[in-house]
């Protein structure tokens, strides 16, 4: 259920083999050493090199997600890029932000547009399972940022690519991975993949499981994950693509500092009015299925389409505090890209035109909750969504060096909702006017080692279905979208024989109707507009490969400064007008080394810098400044010889997080009723783990 896109526009290859090395572009083979810098970027369909693309895209390969740190999560890898922020609130329980704040997201993932290998994984309703992925199926995310919504529809943060492990061409591969560690933590894995006969194959399955570091924050997931390509002609090749996760995980609730004081690894506590978290188990169980067929077709060497159509499933449940809360959603789709390369010899054009469109079905019941059984039947809901998305885009490439983008999209966001628990049946409608997302870029090539570019670009966000029907169990007719305009500037440039990386974009976002949260006493949240905010960054990022003999080595900074304000807002009568917006580190600062000696033995250090941020509207309230250092030493080699064109791969490696002891929490929750700001994350942890692969040529 993947849409899968042709990329390889002027190769002669076989189709199979052009497509999986575009959209799988990260080889999975223990001895990878590609850099970044050699990697194409797809986002925008510009199909060039991150010097010739005319946006901030962060890129991480298999060598960044499953390398680097070998840790069972997302969370690391992604948060070395600069402007991306990730928390894990407690083990499985994942949040991202993109060049914005979490006040909208007490939990999953909002206001970022996500595909799966190019499928959309953000549903109709605009929510991201983002927690029914494995990194270890990943090869390589692809992070685009600031809006976006030109070609991938509304959303006001960025868009984020995901793409499954690739296939060796001409090989047959098998993986075997285990680790256990501590707090319970144990997991084990298998990838087969065949990469022969015009045909492309690859399946991973993979195991998870932790007790957690607090009371009540156990998890479990599995995750299989099928990418498969056939080619049936000469223009023509069909894909079959899907994962299947099961994933649950406990959820303590948040601290106040009191309590966080007295003991961080418990769970929320009961109060005089309410349950704890162990009383009521509270957790979530969750059920994800995709599956799609994707067709590529080449009618010529100037024009190619390809056409997705696909389906999921979830199967949702939390006991919570104060409910209990089941769901089915039932999604459907597709995606249809046609691409025209015109122009003349000095004059390159490709236009791009297509449209996406999404449709969720879901049912959602609540219940009391009594010690984790449902109880009293509070309400019964049908919630219909229904997302379409036109676009156009045109880049120009001048013979001068300089390239132009222009684009614009056409959205439109439906929402139907039935309560049949009322007598009468209740049954009300929220339609969105239909918004144009225009966006213009210009890249200016310097030199083949240094440019510059600049773009303007309008995003848009509609509410989700988490936030017009919240857990405060009411449909929300009157939350309004965001809607802002970015500004951005950027240089880029490779110097001293492509040794030295180094990137710095600067920002301004100004967005209005801002949508925040709030919460109940219970702990169930509702949200609403909080006027306007202005939005400023500046990101860097800076590698350096040092040219030694025995060994590789990469030292790489990333620096992240935001001034984020409310412009205005108020609180009742309560004005917080120039308060900074919360949940946003003034300065994020990731140093890190990547050391592999030519004999197999390497080290991966990493160090993130938080300075302070502000955990309420009122800035009443800060977060414990936050120092995080992780690494990874281990052996990485090929075993004896070749033989019968059959090799044999080791990694055995020993991984740390969190090696300073330090107490802090890996996502606060932002303006929580009574101060339940913190959750704790894991203390000093250690992880021991081995892979072994088996290469046939």
């Amino acid at each position: 259920m993947i849409l899968v896109r042709f990329t390889c526009f002027r190769s002669l290859l076989l189709p199979a083999t052009c497509l999986l090395a575009s959209s799988l572009a990260a080889q999975t083979s223990l001895d990878s050493t590609r850099q970044l810098n050699e990697v194409t970027v797809r986002g925008y369909e510009s199909n060039r090199s991150v010097m010739e693309t005319a946006a901030s895209v962060g890129l991480l390969t298999s060598r960044e997600l499953n390398q680097r740190f070998n840790l069972p999560t997302l969370v690391p890898a992604m948060n070395t890029l600069p402007g991306v922020r990730m928390d894990e609130r407690s083990p499985g329980s994942y949040r991202l932000s993109i060049r914005g704040s979490l006040i909208r997201s007490p939990f999953g993932v909002r206001n970022v547009k996500t595909y799966w290998n190019e499928i959309p994984l953000t549903d109709a309703g605009g929510n991201t399972p983002l927690n029914a992925l494995d990194v270890r199926s990943l090869g390589r995310v692809e992070v685009l940022k600031g809006p976006s919504g030109s070609l991938y529809g509304a959303n006001t943060g960025g868009t984020v690519l995901f793409s499954g492990l690739s296939v060796p061409a001409g090989k047959n591969a098998v993986e075997a991975s285990a680790f256990a560690g501590s707090y319970g933590a144990l997991g084990y894995a298998l990838t087969a993949q065949t990469g022969k006969n015009n045909a492309a194959m690859s399946v991973s399955y993979n195991h998870q499981q932790s007790n957690g570091y607090r009371v009540n924050s156990g998890m479990g997931r599995d995750n299989l994950s099928l990418v498969s390509t056939f080619q049936v002609s000469p223009k023509r090749s069909v894909s079959v693509l899907g994962f299947y996760s099961d994933l649950h995980y406990q959820t303590p609730g948040g601290l106040n500092a009191t309590q966080f004081k007295a003991d961080p690894r418990q769970a929320r506590p009961a109060t005089p009015t309410l349950p704890g978290s162990v009383e009521q188990k509270a957790a979530i169980y969750q059920k994800t299925g995709f599956l799609g067929i994707s067709q590529q077709y080449r009618f010529n060497e100037n024009w190619q389409n390809t056409t997705v159509l696909y389906g999921s499933l979830t199967d949702f449940a939390n006991p919570f505090i104060s409910n209990y809360e089941k769901r089915a959603d039932q999604g459907i789709g597709g995606r249809t890209i046609t691409r025209w390369r015109h122009g003349s010899d000095r004059v390159a054009m490709n236009l791009t035109f297509g449209g996406e469109y999404q449709q969720n079905f879901t049912v959602d019941r609540n219940w009391g909750n009594k010690r984790g059984v449902p109880d009293t039947l509070q309400t019964d809901d049908e919630l219909r969504a229904r997302q379409s998305v036109l676009f156009v885009q045109e880049e120009i490439a001048l013979p001068s060096g300089l390239i132009i983008t222009l684009g614009i999209s056409r959205n439109d966001m439906r929402y139907g909702f039935t309560r049949f628990s009322s007598r009468p049946v209740v049954n009300q409608k929220r339609n969105f006017t239909p918004v144009w997302l225009p966006r213009v870029a210009i890249l200016q090539k310097l030199s083949d080692q240094f440019s510059a570019f600049g773009s303007i670009s309008t995003g848009y966000s509609a509410p989700t279905t988490q936030e017009v029907r919240p857990s405060e169990a009411t449909f929300n007719t009157t939350l309004n979208p965001e809607r802002g305009i970015s500004y951005e500037i950027g240089l880029k440039g490779r110097f001293l024989q492509n040794r030295l990386q180094a990137d710095v974009s600067a920002y301004q976002f100004n967005l209005r109707e801002t949508i925040v949260r709030r919460s109940a006493a219970s702990g169930a949240e509702y949200f609403v507009n909080a006027g306007r905010t202005n939005q400023r960054g500046i990101e860097t990022y800076l590698a350096y490969d040092l040219p030694l003999k025995i060994a590789d080595v990469r030292l790489y900074n990333s620096l992240t400064m935001t001034k984020y304000r409310y412009l205005d807002y108020k609180q009742g009568t309560v004005d917080v007008s120039g308060k900074k917006v919360p949940g946003v580190a003034p300065v994020t600062n990731v140093s890190g080394v990547d050391f592999q000696t030519r004999f197999g033995l390497y080290l991966n250090a990493n160090f993130q810098f938080l300075t302070p941020f502000a955990l309420d509207d009122a800035n009443a309230v800060k977060s414990m400044p936050t120092r995080i250092l992780a690494g990874t030493l281990g052996y990485r080699k090929t075993l004896g010889k070749e033989i019968a064109k059959t090799r044999l791969l080791l990694d055995a490696y020993l991984s740390g997080d969190n090696l300073l002891n330090q107490a802090y929490s890996l996502g606060y929750d932002l303006n929580a009723f009574g101060g339940r700001y913190y959750n704790v994350a894991p203390g000093r942890s250690i992880l021991f783990g081995i892979k072994l692969q088996v290469v046939i040529n």
